[in-house]
């Protein structure tokens, strides 16, 4: 998302959220790429603010887990030269002498990316594995709803669904097959696998993760029949 940051009418942003993972980036915020960013993460479970800017540089973490499965309400606000940040309703930090009025900014526009970075992980003051597995809604962004417009069917994409733990599998889960006997071996391909109401796409977690290794599924396993096993 970009604002005119010379037409907006709130200096704050709110939203409500919930994960059970307990690393990867809420959103990024800039004006300018190199040396005007602001980044709200998650890491342990606990919300974490990295900031570069000509006023300061910090990365400095608040509050209590929140990878719990639950919804939380999040709000931010620039007040002149400081930054606020209140979790379901409570203030969890205030950041004095490293901001300035988001109206006096050299650059009058601003970009905001959810869940993931608008420059490389090299760039943040303290790496971290920035996708997160989460849900966002009710998001005011300078006091203007979101616009963001989700590809696909929006049952794929609905925030309501039933969460429980187990849904999530943090880096490092893996699924392991147990076969009896000193000559045991199986040969089957999967398909059709869907979960929450989506259709998994192996395909694109390739591209995401190097900790995935599959191989194509051959159209005709040579039974006549054209059944994958």
């Amino acid at each position: 998302m970009t604002f005119d940051l010379r037409k907006i009418t709130k200096s704050s942003s709110s939203f409500e959220f919930r994960t059970w993972d307990s690393e990867g980036v809420i959103f990024h915020g800039d004006a300018n790429i190199e040396d005007d960013w602001f980044v709200l993460a998650l890491r342990d479970g606990r919300l974490e603010i990295q900031l570069h800017n000509v006023w300061g540089q910090l990365t400095v973490s608040a509050g209590t887990r929140l990878d719990d499965g639950q919804w939380h309400q999040v709000e931010l606000k620039n007040d002149e030269d400081s930054v606020l940040l209140w979790v379901d309703g409570e203030e969890k930090l205030l950041l004095r002498q490293v901001s300035g009025p988001l109206t006096s900014k050299p650059q009058p526009f601003m970009r905001i990316a959810l869940g993931g970075l608008l420059f490389p992980i090299s760039k943040l003051r303290l790496q971290l594995v920035p996708a997160l597995d989460g849900c966002l809604r009710r998001d005011f962004w300078f006091g203007h709803p979101s616009q963001l417009s989700a590809p696909g069917p929006s049952r794929l994409r609905s925030c309501d669904v039933d969460w429980q733990p187990g849904l999530f599998f943090p880096p490092g889960t893996h699924a392991e097959f147990s076969l009896q006997g000193e000559n045991s071996s199986a040969s089957f391909c999967l398909d059709g696998l869907w979960a929450q109401g989506q259709r998994l796409d192996v395909d694109r977690a390739l591209n995401r993760s190097q900790d995935i290794w599959t191989h194509s599924c051959p159209r005709n396993l040579g039974n006549g029949t054209g059944t994958a096993h």
